[in-house]
């Protein structure tokens, strides 16, 4: 029987290998984040990896893959959607998907992509094509990476005795994470609200 990705990251991780692996899945190779984040907390429960550690080892590495997708995409610009290697990713009714969402949430759309996994390498390399910039990429990505990577981590960390059980319960975990992000978006904005309103009080 062959062992779970799952199983052979346990058996042969170590903080280089999960960060290759998590750039790798930044760039959109199929290694599945959510199980090298899983992996890594149970790691640290067996002491292979401290736990500061593996939060920053995660943390980093998903945002060094994330910025290497997105420095890429920028120098290929508009060459993205026909490239041979990667118009693929990017149908018709998706690109209209993620332009539409581009319109309604500007920047903003990139810290929901964090929790939208089947459009998180569209909307990240989109951003770069369309002429985002990297310090704007970097806050929206980093802000979801605050509350993805540190949860499923400590997931991994909190369920170690039974981390088959935990794997299986990654999807349900992506829809709280979904809407946590989505919560904490409201909030932000918000509180912006709020600021210019008491801004414009006083010229009123």
């Amino acid at each position: 029987m062959m062992a779970s990705p799952l199983q052979l990251l346990l058996t042969h991780g170590s903080g280089p290998l999960l960060f290759l692996v998590l750039v790798a899945g930044g760039l959109g190779l199929p290694f599945p984040e959510d199980l090298v984040l899983l992996a890594a907390g149970v790691l640290a429960h067996r002491d292979v990896l401290s736990l500061p550690g593996a939060l920053a080892l995660c943390f980093l590495g998903v945002l060094s893959g994330d910025t290497v997708l997105f420095l890429v995409s920028r120098r290929l610009g508009q060459a993205l959607y026909t490239h041979p290697r990667t118009r693929r990713l990017f149908p018709p009714a998706r690109r209209e998907h993620v332009q539409r969402l581009y319109a309604k949430h500007g920047a903003r759309v990139v810290f929901l992509g964090r929790f939208m996994s089947v459009l998180r390498v569209p909307v990240f390399a989109m951003a770069a094509a369309e002429g985002m910039s990297l310090r704007r990429f970097l806050l929206w990505d980093g802000l979801a990476l605050c509350l993805s990577s540190p949860l499923v981590v400590m997931l991994g960390y909190v369920g170690s005795a039974s981390v088959d059980r935990v794997a299986k319960g990654v999807g349900r975990a992506e829809h709280f994470l979904a809407l946590a992000g989505v919560v904490a978006l409201v909030v932000v904005l918000g509180v912006r609200h709020l600021r210019e309103r008491r801004r414009t009080r006083p010229t009123a």
